[in-house]
């Protein structure tokens, strides 16, 4: 028995060695912090209207509904995540007219220093960048921004229609690390 506790005490020991490194135990900087559209929250203008609705995971216009469509979209940062250099947005859409006017969807990655009301943009992705009709997956790179504590980080989301007739939804958004 004695022996059994001896060897456990010891890989015990010899591992945490390696867990205590913190190039080890830091999760990679290309950690994705996505938020799946059907899951953020709409503004109260967005309630009041009551033209939007749930497709699966994502979010479009209801019927022949027009206008706009605003989600917020929580960012949970993890401490070891504090430090990570961020430059990519990734937006899932689909925006049936590409660049025409009918639609769009954009996605603004914004944040506030806890204690303030202070909203700051860092970043925005535009479908009407793309002349993609179908489901798509896009990517729009932004100047490298670094997670920081004592920050509230959240995705603010428009999807605006003035043709009943084009399909438009935000299927999800996402960041990933900035090119090193």
């Amino acid at each position: 028995m004695t022996i059994r506790y001896a060897v456990t005490l010891f890989a015990l020991a010899f591992c945490s060695v390696f867990l205590a490194r913190p190039d080890l135990a830091r999760a990679n900087d290309d950690m994705p912090l996505d938020q799946v559209g059907g899951v953020c929250v709409p503004d109260s203008a967005t309630i009041r209207a009551g033209g939007y609705e749930t497709r699966g995971f994502g979010v479009g216009f209801s019927g022949a509904s027009t206008g706009s469509i605003r989600f917020l979209c929580p960012i949970t940062v993890t401490a070891n995540m504090l430090g990570t250099k961020i430059g990519l947005i990734f937006m899932s859409v689909i925006d049936g007219d590409g660049m025409n006017t009918g639609a769009r969807v954009r996605a603004f990655l914004r944040h506030a220093g806890i204690g303030t009301n202070v909203a700051i943009t860092d970043a925005t992705c535009d479908s009407n960048t793309s002349n993609t009709t179908g489901p798509q997956n896009m990517a729009c790179f932004f100047h490298p921004e670094t997670i920081q504590i004592n920050v509230f980080y959240w995705w603010d989301v428009l999807i605006e229609r003035t043709d009943p007739k084009v399909n438009v939804e935000f299927l999800g958004v996402g960041l990933r690390g900035a090119a090193s």
